[in-house]
């Protein structure tokens, strides 16, 4: 399977840029229309400023001049993650937890191996967390090992943690007897 390259999203970069440009424009149109033919000075010209700046800073937030840098690579073997760069080997995750942290305006993951957990940030990326386990999830699952979420003791409510198990993700249960094969007695 091909390798998943996870990178940044400028989604919200761009958004605002347009949304600059947006109020930007009109404001240069309507400013022009009415304050250039009453301008006698230099001075005068300032109240001319704003939308233009408004128009030039939208164009360079919506149209960002570098590549998105690549944030997490997931392949057959390892999750890599590149800022701070850890290579984390599928076979050594014990568990992954997708939870918010108190304080925090964002989503982590946090893989917990052997050596320690190592803590990732789901923030302006392609993929959202649940998009990320799923692919981790899907390449445990040829290896023969599957994510499991786990439940709390206080009436069995989801938790962010999935659990790491060994088997088939999905196995058959034995198929319960039908009455019309059962015969009293």
């Amino acid at each position: 399977m091909a390798d998943t390259r996870i990178t940044e999203d400028f989604r919200f970069r761009r958004v605002g840029g347009g949304l600059l440009i947006f109020i930007g424009l009109p404001l240069t149109l309507i400013f022009a229309r009415f304050l250039l033919p009453s301008v006698n000075s230099v001075s005068d010209a300032l109240f001319l400023l704003p939308g233009p700046l408004l128009v030039a800073a939208g164009l360079w937030l919506a149209f960002p001049r570098r590549k998105p840098a690549v944030r997490m690579t997931i392949s057959d073997d390892a999750v890599t993650i590149h800022t701070p760069h850890k290579t984390i080997a599928l076979d050594d995750i014990q568990s992954i937890r997708h939870h918010m942290p108190v304080l925090a305006k964002h989503h982590q993951l946090t893989f917990e191996t052997a050596s320690g957990p190592t803590t990732f940030d789901v923030i302006h990326l392609t993929h959202e967390g649940p998009d990320i386990l799923n692919l981790i999830g899907i390449r445990l699952e040829k290896r023969g090992r599957y994510l499991h979420q786990t439940r709390s003791e206080v009436l069995g409510a989801l938790t962010g943690r999935w659990q790491v198990q060994t088997g088939t993700a999905f196995a058959t249960a034995p198929k319960p007897l039908s009455m019309s094969n059962h015969t009293p007695g």
